[in-house]
């Protein structure tokens, strides 16, 4: 068989369509109301994923939600009740802004902060660009 007959035969074995998924999958963050308080439960492994900081993404949290709150033993207590779909809707909103990058839109970024301004840094497309201040 000579080389077009091979790139023919290889052709017809590769489908049509590849369907691709993109490696990180948006965690969401599970919410338990209990009297006048809610509880997030996976707070610290959220953060992780992002690979931020804690006390960055409760402080977005807290100002989304317009309330008080701490961490403790992982998990975010914050007053008043407020529901998962609320509390994944704000964490979508954090996660547009702190920690996709706004070049390529990819997950792999650095939240660096320099000289008091914080920045975000795409290890993907090497992007680097300005986050807001919370």
């Amino acid at each position: 068989m000579d080389y077009d007959e091979l790139l023919k035969r290889g052709l017809k074995k590769v489908p049509e369509k590849i369907e691709g998924k993109e490696r990180f999958e948006m965690p969401r963050m599970r919410a338990e109301i209990s009297g006048s308080r809610t509880t997030m439960t996976n707070f610290s492994e959220v953060a992780s994923i992002f690979r931020r900081e804690p006390n960055h993404l409760m402080k977005f949290m807290l100002k989304e939600l317009a309330t008080k709150g701490s961490i403790s033993g992982g998990r975010l207590e914050v007053q008043g009740n407020f529901s998962e779909e609320m509390v994944n809707r704000k964490l979508d909103l954090y996660a547009k802004t702190y920690v996709a990058c706004p070049e390529c839109g990819k997950h792999d970024t650095k939240l660096q902060k320099e000289r008091g301004f914080d920045f975000i840094k795409c290890e993907v497309c090497g992007a680097r660009s300005t986050a807001s201040k919370i």
